[in-house]
């Protein structure tokens, strides 16, 4: 159940969201005052940052953490079969090894960023090509709050991950795990490392990780939720 405090807070927020619809980025540049001021985050910093006015944060607690809500953009791709579907897994949080092998489930960093979530979701890619991003276009906003079931299989991805960082193969771990969260590299190159427990008490190298979302969750339980109409299905 979420609280009317999280929605009286988030009311604004949604406004700004349902006012944006249908609209490309280069036009919010233009209608904020945005033109010639740097966007160093991308699409992201723009909508999050300057639009919103929300400070996006890497630490543990949520975005908005009076409220205990994260908030993520997710961009969409139009294929060619004229699917909708999620363009890249949804980066939820850095994963320091050495604090989640010695977490458990019940108090794990990771559940204050999933716990709600709000999702400004806009079009990127359309029939295989990419768009500038001045011509992205924000498409609308979901409110996400998983249900148990969705959270226990949330519990199980995580809880298989950390179960294989405990015992020292962190560098083991890969993308094709999970069903809703996997851990993927971060960093430049295979030399970009962080220790990690090597399962004897002591510490090896290993990849740096972030959790994400797979896009099986978001296309499931986010892009299935949300108002398609501002997204011309036309054929190329």
């Amino acid at each position: 159940m979420i609280s009317s405090t999280v929605f009286k807070t988030l009311k604004p927020y949604f406004e700004i969201i349902d006012n944006a619809k249908g609209k490309t980025i280069g036009e919010l540049k233009r209608e904020f005052n945005l033109i010639n001021k740097k966007m160093k985050k991308g699409a992201s910093g723009l909508i999050v940052e300057q639009i919103l006015g929300i400070k996006n944060n890497c630490r543990d607690e949520a975005d908005l953490p009076e409220i205990g809500v994260e908030v993520k953009v997710l961009p969409l791709q139009i294929n060619r079969d004229l699917s909708v579907k999620a363009k890249e897994p949804t980066q939820i949080q850095m994963i320091n090894y050495c604090d989640v092998a010695n977490e458990i489930w019940e108090t794990a960093k990771i559940r204050k960023k999933i716990n709600i979530t709000f999702w400004i979701v806009y079009l990127a890619k359309k029939y295989g090509d990419r768009l500038t991003q001045d011509n992205y276009i924000i498409i609308d906003w979901y409110l996400d709050h998983p249900s148990q079931n969705t959270m226990d299989i949330f519990r199980k991805d995580w809880e298989y991950i950390r179960d294989m960082i405990a015992v020292g193969a962190a560098d083991k771990l890969s993308c094709s795990m999970g069903v809703y969260i996997e851990p993927k590299t971060k960093g430049k190159n295979n030399r970009d490392v962080t220790d990690a427990p090597d399962g004897k008490g002591g510490f090896l190298k290993a990849r740096r990780r972030a959790f994400y979302y797979k896009k099986k969750y978001t296309n499931e339980k986010v892009i299935s939720e949300i108002d398609l109409s501002n997204i011309s299905l036309d054929k190329k």
